[in-house]
């Protein structure tokens, strides 16, 4: 969006933990590419949270910056 955020769906309540993580890693390896090809410039992710569509959100803890 305008501010800066992105909303990305990694799954759905069916998918097991494997599926959900190599799904956000996709997304993850995506702007990491981005990145590097010299478009996007900064940290591009600051912050992250899991939540489902009516749900309470999580803060998810990355290991690294992006």
């Amino acid at each position: 969006d305008k501010e800066g955020n992105i909303g990305v769906s990694i799954g759905k309540k069916s998918f097991n933990d494997d599926q959900l993580l190599k799904n956000f890693n996709a997304v993850l390896e995506a702007l990491e590419k981005e990145k590097s090809n010299n478009t996007l410039k900064g940290d591009l992710i600051k912050k992250t949270f899991l939540t489902s569509s009516m749900g309470v959100s999580y803060k998810v803890k990355l290991g690294k910056n992006i």
